[in-house]
């Protein structure tokens, strides 16, 4: 064999090992956050603490949010790395210490019944802190180990791993929630959660950053720190359709508007117990198989702006559908529709804004989305708690998710999809 193909050979199998690990990473990690369910769990577990119905509303997005507040002051740093993965498993690493401390912290929850509220509420707040050190370097890793056209087969594997975890993951939710106290309960969630995400940071110790996939640029092309914070507004307004997806991602939000409050309405209104809340997570996970399989193949086909049309659609039937379901079957239906739309969502997010995103400044632009996604997750959750504090319904906070759906539809229309414009411009 001669250098040539061998050395093709070499890399084929590196393509096909990254996108194996890449997968089991993100498969396992958001598998083991199942166990903390934020559209489910975790709300119910800051009720029964006796947060108020803001916290409570912002819990599904405050791991989200914290991390992408981290990115746009950490992306000039990344820019000038030359190899991303030793940044990315270190900070991995500190970014699931959290939830090994809370989880034997609630198991000791007798001596500082004071402060779990507070805990539980930090501990998304500073891992999402941690991992947003750590997302921007791996998200430029991850784009230049998977090739384009399979990425939303990755993002879509990845999905299905964790929605197959999360089968069991209802299982095991509602048996302990049935067998131990509120607190020790929680504390077992919590470390069975910090197992998987361990074991999610072993299989990125495997993939291999060789020389396809390191850094061509290591030296930043702003000079001093400030000049780069100075040149992120006329960076944006250099990119209209990202712009343009970042109000879809805020208009997108009604999802999140639901579920915070979701669990707490379905519960009450059939007075089923609290350990019930693991069945919504098992139809959740079971909706997000489907809804990842169809992502998987569309986005393949099409790109990623398709499957963000479809997952507002999705939104809003279910927007109506929670309003007027009054059974526990019902509900099931509720989180197996929110599971499929969800992941709909998430898989063309990401597929349709790393296609947006000129290669050379990916990292930057990347940050400056998720920096302003975070104002996105905090006001449209912050409004719907509002709304539930002052209305006391959960028809008028699904009525507000409905309507932001719809304008979201209709931003989304006037974003090209990038795969087509580029048909367009070769031919």
């Amino acid at each position: 064999m001669s250098a040539a193909p061998a050395s093709q050979h070499h890399h084929n199998h590196a393509v096909r090992r990254n996108f194996i690990c890449h997968c089991l990473e993100g498969g396992l990690y958001m598998g083991g956050t199942a166990f903390l369910a934020p559209e489910s769990v975790l709300p119910k577990m800051v009720d029964t603490l006796g947060g108020k119905a803001w916290i409570i509303a912002m819990m599904p997005v405050l791991l989200p949010a914290a991390s992408a507040s981290m990115g746009i002051f950490i992306a000039p740093i990344v820019e000038r790395l030359a190899r991303f993965k030793p940044w990315v498993l270190f900070f991995g690493f500190l970014q699931r210490l959290p939830y090994l401390i809370t989880g034997l912290i609630l198991l000791c929850s007798d001596k500082i019944e004071g402060i779990l509220l507070p805990i539980v509420v930090l501990t998304p707040v500073i891992s999402g802190m941690i991992g947003g050190m750590t997302v921007v370097a791996w998200m430029e890793m991850v784009t230049r180990m998977v090739p384009e056209k399979v990425r939303a087969a990755g993002w879509a594997v990845r999905y299905i791993i964790q929605a197959i975890i999360g089968v069991v993951a209802g299982t095991v939710i509602h048996h302990v929630l049935t067998h131990y106290p509120n607190h020790e309960a929680y504390g077992w969630l919590h470390l069975t959660a910090f197992a998987l995400l361990s074991i999610s940071w072993v299989s990125q110790l495997f993939m291999h950053e060789d020389e396809h996939t390191r850094h061509r640029h290591p030296s930043s092309p702003y000079g001093p720190y400030l000049q780069y914070l100075r040149e992120l507004p006329r960076l944006l307004r250099g990119q209209p359709n990202l712009i343009k997806l970042a109000i879809a991602r805020f208009t997108g939000t009604g999802y999140l508007m639901v579920v915070s409050f979701l669990t707490i309405h379905a519960l009450k209104l059939t007075e089923r117990p609290e350990a019930d809340e693991g069945r919504f997570v098992t139809c959740q996970a079971v909706g997000v198989v489907l809804g990842s399989l169809l992502a998987g193949w569309v986005g393949y086909r099409s790109g990623g702006k398709v499957l963000l049309q479809a997952s507002r659609i999705v939104c809003l039937a279910l927007c109506l559908w929670v309003s007027y379901t009054g059974s526990f079957s019902g509900f099931m239906l509720a989180y197996f529709v929110l599971g499929f739309g969800l992941f709909l969502d998430r898989v063309g997010d990401l597929t349709l804004a790393a296609e947006l995103c000129p290669a050379e400044r990916r990292s930057t632009l990347q940050a400056i989305l998720g920096f302003c996604n975070v104002f996105s997750l905090l006001l449209a959750t912050f409004i719907s708690g509002r709304l539930y504090a002052w209305t006391h319904s959960f028809g008028v906070v699904a009525g507000a998710a409905a309507v932001f759906s719809v304008i979201s539809m209709l931003i989304l229309n006037w974003i090209p999809e990038p795969r087509m414009a580029a048909v367009q411009k070769n031919s």
